[in-house]
């Protein structure tokens, strides 16, 4: 069967279509306050590097007032006082270079919660107290758990007034969820999962912002919820699989949040399918879902003013089964989603210029460098200023080593280790090992840790390699090769 036909395993129908940008719709932005969304360069007061799909942006002279005042404000929000600052504020929203940020300013009356649970009950009795302060309905979604689970769960749900629904057949979190949906009827639905806990307001919050129509989903931080010292623990506190990081983004593929956890999220009913989790997909169904809505046109925010905790699994074994799961689902995202999940896309520039470093030719990366200047020179707007064109020729060669050393570390793993045994030997074999190791330790160095270097990096290497033996099984059971095979962008000289 060809990668083609395995698409349409499932054939889910089309999310419904987001309302179109009007005046009248985007009456939002006098209401909710914005900010520039850290992570986006200003450079001139006019060219904006960064943003959710991430490009080099040219800000139209309409625009450029408000995105100053924006950029000046920091994170203190700024709405809009007149028509253009509307469409403003409007044109920044939509290419991710600002975000807005949460408000309490309502009774919220209109979410339903649901919660799919699955064994121990113990968990869930955390999560359906930290939910008792917004007093929202909550259903859970027992996934069959099988007894005394079923009991402890029956009687845990009762005790906090919650409603309870039992599947007769487990069905994974998606399913779970998918029946949660199904028996509500709220125009937006939360999910959290039952090991997760609940920041006192997080709904109150996050609901404003669907003042603007075209959010489908919005998700807070995820934080890990520290009960003990493990060594998994500490090394969690700074490497959570659930935390997509502190900077706010628009959830797009291709930038460092292309998709959110469903452990924490707030979706509007409107914007989804029925039903709205693949029930084929055990793993990597909040990746679909996410990625389908935003094929339909939907925009998902991820907030990190908004902060959630969620529990820590702590057993070593239960660690690297995690990773190497989530990279199992890689295959599968790839068949229903062609070519987003192609592993890295370096330049050959940026990798000969690694490679001219390593052997110690520093004239002939500097030649490379040189082109790419000037065939950026010719690419870009006439009005970016040279500096900046070089900045972003620097940043494109730096992305081009980082992802060669993340690819040799992850799904090239065995590769990868394969470099580190010859670095005693080969020069070459030294320079790449340079950029594999490069992000570890910078990561180990910069983000505070309890942890010491050795166990660290230790933990760092099992996290990647796990994840990539997942992708790489996968991809040979399921015969997907692209999830593993990176692809190269051959720089030409522009007509």
């Amino acid at each position: 069967m060809t990668d083609s036909a395995r698409v349409t395993v499932w054939g889910p129908p089309p999310h419904p279509v987001p309302p179109a940008r009007t005046r009248e719709a985007s009456e939002f932005t006098r209401r909710i306050p914005m900010a520039w969304t850290t992570g986006v360069a200003l450079r001139n007061r006019k060219i904006a590097i960064g943003g959710s799909p991430w490009e080099v942006t040219m800000l139209p002279e309409e625009v450029r007032p408000f995105a100053r005042k924006l950029y000046d404000s920091e994170r203190r929000g700024i709405v809009a006082t007149d028509a253009t600052e509307q469409d403003a504020a409007i044109y920044l929203l939509d290419h991710g270079i600002a975000d807005p940020l949460p408000i309490a300013d309502r009774t919220v009356d209109d979410v339903d919660i649901v919660i799919p649970v699955y064994g121990d009950a113990g968990p869930l009795a955390r999560c359906l107290e930290s939910l008792k302060v917004e007093g929202l309905p909550v259903t859970v979604v027992d996934d069959a758990s099988p007894e005394p689970f079923a009991s402890a769960i029956r009687a845990v749900v009762a005790a906090f007034g919650a409603r309870l629904i039992v599947r007769d057949e487990n069905g994974g979190p998606g399913g779970a969820r998918n029946t949660g949906v199904a028996a509500t009827t709220a125009p937006f639905v939360a999910f959290i999962d039952a090991d997760a806990i609940a920041a006192p307001d997080w709904i109150a919050r996050l609901r404003p912002l669907f003042d603007d129509p075209r959010i489908g989903a919005l998700g807070p931080r995820i934080r890990p919820d520290l009960q003990g010292d493990s060594v998994i623990e500490r090394y969690e506190e700074t490497r959570s699989e659930l935390d997509m990081g502190a900077e706010p983004s628009r959830v797009v593929p291709g930038v460092p949040v292309g998709w959110l956890p469903s452990a924490s999220v707030l979706v509007r009913r409107q914007a989804v399918t029925d039903p709205p989790f693949e029930p084929g997909l055990r793993v990597g169904e909040d990746v679909d879902f996410f990625w389908r809505m935003d094929v339909a046109g939907w925009t998902v925010r991820y907030v990190t003013d908004v902060l959630n905790h969620h529990g820590v699994r702590t057993s070593l074994k239960e660690f690297s089964y995690r990773r190497a799961m989530y990279g199992g689902s890689a295959a599968e995202l790839e068949q229903r989603h062609p070519g987003r999940l192609v592993p890295a896309r370096p330049s050959v520039s940026g990798l000969a210029a690694v490679a001219a470093l390593a052997l110690g030719y520093p004239w002939i990366a500097a030649s490379i460098a040189g082109y790419e200047l000037a065939r950026h020179r010719r690419l870009l707007d006439p009005e970016i200023p040279l500096p900046v064109v070089a900045e972003i020729v620097a940043r494109t060669m730096w992305s081009d080593g980082f992802w060669m050393g993340h690819l040799l570390r992850r799904d090239w793993w065995p590769v990868g280790l394969a470099v580190l045994i010859a670095t005693p030997k080969s020069r070459l074999a030294r320079g790449i090992a340079v950029a594999m190791l490069w992000e570890p330790v910078r990561d180990h160095l910069l983000h505070t840790t309890r942890l010491d270097p050795v166990r660290s990096l230790a933990l760092r290497a099992l996290d990647d390699a796990s994840y990539g033996t997942g992708v790489i099984r996968n991809a040979i059971r399921k015969r997907v090769p692209n999830v593993v095979t990176p692809r190269l962008r051959f720089p030409r000289w522009p007509r």
